[in-house]
């Protein structure tokens, strides 16, 4: 079977603690633990159409909102996660009446552990990729 070379490289922005602490067992109410719980969840998401590969871990920093993509319900400086993958398939989260759509929607109320280290507030424990309480989303990028 010939596989192709081309990979298609997604970046992710959360306002959930989706810290990679690496922590699986142990205390199971930890922050550790329930950060990793948040990551494997991502990963589990971003796996549902396709195998991710190159997963960056993600890194933290915090930033003012009003030139990102979150909802309106989040303003001012709020710190976020980002994180990158590949995938080998063109257009794998797209729909056919929107970009990413696929991926937007895997990832919608599914379930989130908060009271982390974010500094956002959300209405329910979530992720939500769409309107006034998107805590989290998606763009295609080009690697430099």
């Amino acid at each position: 079977m010939f596989m192709s070379s081309n990979l298609y490289f997604f970046q992710g922005y959360s306002l959930i603690d989706i810290t990679a602490t690496g922590m699986t067992r142990g205390d199971n109410n930890s922050t550790d633990r329930n950060q990793q719980r948040n990551w494997e969840t991502v990963l589990q998401c971003i796996g549902l159409r396709t195998q991710p590969q190159h997963i960056h871990e993600p890194i933290t920093a915090e930033l003012e909102l009003s030139n990102l993509e979150f909802g309106d319900f989040y303003t001012g400086q709020q710190k976020i996660w980002m994180w990158q993958w590949a995938v080998e398939v063109s257009g794998i989260y797209d729909m056919s009446d929107k970009p990413l759509g696929g991926l937007m929607q895997d990832f919608e109320q599914v379930p989130i552990i908060t009271g982390l280290n974010e500094t956002a507030r959300f209405m329910l424990p979530i992720f939500y990729p769409y309107g006034t309480i998107k805590n989290i989303y998606f763009k295609q990028i080009i690697p430099s």
